[in-house]
């Protein structure tokens, strides 16, 4: 088996697409995260074919930089995905590290349990292939409701890219940020998603014109995923949110989706959240374990430690 940095873009997503990675392993998230730190991909071949990959990422905390390797790597076997992280960790060494960082999709055989969880550990993911009203049909009682609640009511969702719409989403976001006492990206950070991936932006507006709710979804393969959502507290009667998410379900099937991602569950302060996912139906779903391995392990016990003290 042969690894080695990737020089050519041709054939990474297609890989990726047939063995139902993630999109945070794809090129386009690597050219958005590149904007503001490094990004290095690997591939690992056998007799010229293409038998796994892995993107990864530079990442800094006060503890020092350390490699991190979101829903990756991607491989054939637990070998050659095994293969992948250590030659990751040769790197580390080499460029003095303090550890490097794995949250796989499918198992891998090297590392000590993590600490500390970057991606979502649980989601929910669902078929879209049925008609739009049987799709409708599947979800709870209370979902469908104020599906058809939210139309009476004259909410409308239209999707743009433009500077307008994203300064509806920004305006929203913050508003939510300021409800919930969370952390954002940066607006130019949701440009980016918007110019770089495959994406839409999805507004609700309210029969007076106003914007009640917000969310960013993105596509890569046969999935569509729920990356980013704001909603108007203060109108959250109108149960815009519910008429998005179906709108966009029908829109990711428009575009040949045929599962749809409803991002994280079953995180801590996130009841509410992920009541109103599975309101939605699909299947549970929870990846394997992070896995760090340590490089500067004085370095990485001061990381180990902070985080369970966080934790």
């Amino acid at each position: 088996m042969r690894i080695e940095k990737l020089e050519k873009e041709t054939g990474w997503d297609e890989y990726l697409i047939k063995k139902g990675a993630s999109f945070t392993q794809s090129i386009n998230w690597g050219k958005l995260k590149a904007k503001n730190q490094r990004v290095e991909r690997l591939k690992a071949t056998e007799d010229g074919s293409l038998v796994g990959v892995c993107q990864f990422l530079e990442e800094e905390n006060p503890f020092g930089e350390y490699f991190y390797v979101p829903y990756g790597p991607v491989g054939d076997s637990i070998k050659v995905r095994d293969k992948l992280v250590k030659e990751i960790v040769k790197i580390g060494e080499k460029e003095k590290k303090s550890f490097v960082k794995v949250e796989p999709k499918e198992e891998i055989g090297v590392g000590n349990k993590s600490p500390h969880r970057i991606q979502p550990q649980k989601t929910l993911i669902r078929s879209i292939k049925e008609s739009p009203e049987d799709i409708l049909k599947s979800f709870d009682k209370e979902t469908r409701y104020s599906v058809r609640y939210s139309r009476r009511k004259g909410v409308q969702i239209k999707s743009g890219k433009s500077k307008k719409y994203l300064d509806h989403f920004s305006n929203l976001l913050r508003k939510t940020k300021d409800r919930q006492e969370f952390k954002s990206f940066s607006l130019s950070y949701f440009e980016n998603i918007l110019s770089v991936m495959d994406s839409d932006l999805f507004l609700a507006f309210s029969k007076n014109g106003e914007v009640v709710a917000a969310t960013i979804f993105g596509y890569f393969g046969k999935m569509a995923t729920s990356l980013h959502s704001a909603f108007d507290y203060e109108k959250r009667k109108l149960r815009a949110t519910y008429l998005i998410r179906y709108r966009a379900m029908l829109r990711a099937k428009e575009k040949g989706c045929e599962k749809f991602n409803a991002w994280a569950v079953d995180e801590d302060g996130m009841e509410g959240v992920t009541k109103f996912k599975e309101g939605f139906g699909g299947k549970k779903v929870s990846y394997p374990e992070g896995r760090d391995l340590p490089i500067n392990k004085i370095k990485y016990q001061g990381y180990s430690l902070a985080a369970k003290i966080l934790k």
